[in-house]
This record gives C-alpha cells, sequence and structure tokens, in this order.
C-alpha cells in the first residue's frame, strides 16, 4: 500500500473532522472547520484539536515522497486564540536528506493570521526491496 494511501486511512483524523485538501513533493494543506466540540472550557479551539491538525499536515507532506516517514520530534507554539472559523494547516518541506527530513506548518484562521507553529522532524524509513 502507499503511503499515500496510508495517510488517507487515518481514522482519528476523520473523527476530529480534518480534510486533506491536497499534498505531494514535500507539502500539504489540510483543513478543519471548528466546531463546538473542538472548544475548550474558555470557549477556544483546544490546543490538542489545532496540534492534530498540523500534524496531519505534517505527516502528509513528510509521506508524499511514497517513503514511510514516522515522527521523531515535533513542537507547537499557539500564538493567538481562535473560537469559530476554518483553521488551515500548510505544510512545507525546509529539507530532506537520506534518513531525516524537516518540516514546518502554519495553522492559519479564515484572515490568513497566524494560530500556531507547528515543527516537525521526520524519520525516513528504509525502503523495504524484497
Amino acid at each position: 500500500m502507499a503511503t499515500s494511501e496510508l495517510i488517507l486511512k487515518d481514522q482519528f483524523v476523520k473523527f476530529v473532522g480534518i480534510e486533506l485538501l491536497d499534498a505531494g513533493d514535500g507539502m500539504a494543506r489540510a483543513q478543519l472547520k471548528i466546531e463546538e466540540y473542538h472548544l475548550n472550557g474558555l470557549g477556544i479551539a483546544q490546543g490538542g484539536a489545532i496540534f492534530t491538525l498540523a500534524d496531519y499536515a505534517f505527516a502528509a507532506a513528510a509521506n508524499s515522497h511514497e517513503q514511510v516517514a514516522v515522527t521523531l520530534n515535533s513542537s507547537i507554539a499557539f500564538m493567538r486564540p481562535v473560537g469559530k472559523g476554518v483553521l488551515t494547516a500548510v505544510c512545507r518541506e525546509i529539507a530532506r536528506n537520506r534518513r531525516t527530513a524537516f518540516y514546518t506548518v502554519d495553522v492559519l484562521d479564515e484572515s490568513g493570521e497566524t494560530v500556531a507553529l507547528f515543527n516537525g522532524t521526520a524519520y525516513l524509513k528504509s525502503i523495504d526491496k524484497g
């Protein structure tokens, strides 16, 4: 099974409501419409929902080269709260070598304002030739 097919089979992101808009050549875009069940006690989007959106865009971009990539490290910085609307995660590859690849994800609100910045490092698994 191609790695791109594996990304589309992610059941958790379906449950959360995330949609993959496009992916390929080390980039990806994913979207999440904030619903009431995404809000925390303060009435803003729960950090885990935003992290999941960014992480999914990262996974789609990292696996877009048809080589299995898994997370070595990831971090997120939340810039401003959001309580409604649609969030878009835009991931781009910064560097890639034989075993690791580095990505950044901008999570944007509907007006294009940055909600969060995510950085991820992927480990590139060996391609099984047999």
